[in-house]
């Protein structure tokens, strides 16, 4: 299978990014494709211009800027997403991704009027992220970042998508024991991916 790792963390040194190798390492260990796109090291300008958005509908032409990006999106079958949670929501920079990739004719279809997947092509998602709150507090204000994840993503996948979502929260008091137990759960999450 062909995974499009999507990555958004700053730092190398990070327990993100410990997670991203993680990800990354064991599902080639499991013997699929990966398409790593690191979008601090690629440089991803996550800014939505004027002239982005009035191109969005222009079917012609909208993809024009981020042809790569959509590209290397739809010829995955597999995505998985690697980030903090910060705010309570993505990184901005991989916010701007959702902006400038997922266009029309892309993540969704608009015809007569009806919306339909886009992305079917995606027949497993994954997400992959920290929380510097605690779990009871992310699920008192909703839990934005979760439910971007496992429910806005979904409907623009394939309908039969197989959704996984792996979170560490209060990682501001995490031991070392905690961190390194959800790095296997994600190793062996990937491994079975």
């Amino acid at each position: 299978m062909k995974v499009h790792v999507i990555y958004a963390h700053p730092l190398k040194e990070s327990l993100a990014s410990r997670l991203h190798d993680t990800v990354v390492a064991s599902l080639l260990e499991a013997g699929h494709t990966v398409d790593d796109l690191d979008l601090y090291a690629e440089g991803f300008d996550p800014v939505l211009s004027a002239e982005d958005r009035r191109d969005y509908h222009d079917l012609s032409i909208n993809r024009s800027r981020v042809a790569p990006y959509v590209d290397r999106l739809m010829s995955c079958d597999a995505l998985v997403l690697c980030h903090p949670v910060w705010n309570f929501g993505w990184p901005a920079i991989l916010k701007g991704y959702f902006d400038r990739v997922f266009l029309p004719d892309v993540s969704f279809k608009l015809q007569d009027g009806q919306l339909s997947p886009g992305l079917t092509n995606i027949r497993k998602l994954a997400t992959v992220t920290t929380y510097g709150s605690k779990r009871w507090r992310a699920m008192v204000l909703g839990d934005p970042p979760r439910r971007n994840a496992t429910r806005f993503l979904r409907v623009v996948c394939n309908p039969r998508v197989k959704v996984e979502y792996h979170a560490l929260y209060d990682i501001n008091n995490v031991t070392n024991e905690r961190a390194e137990a959800f790095i296997e759960q994600v190793r062996m999450s990937m491994l079975r991916f």
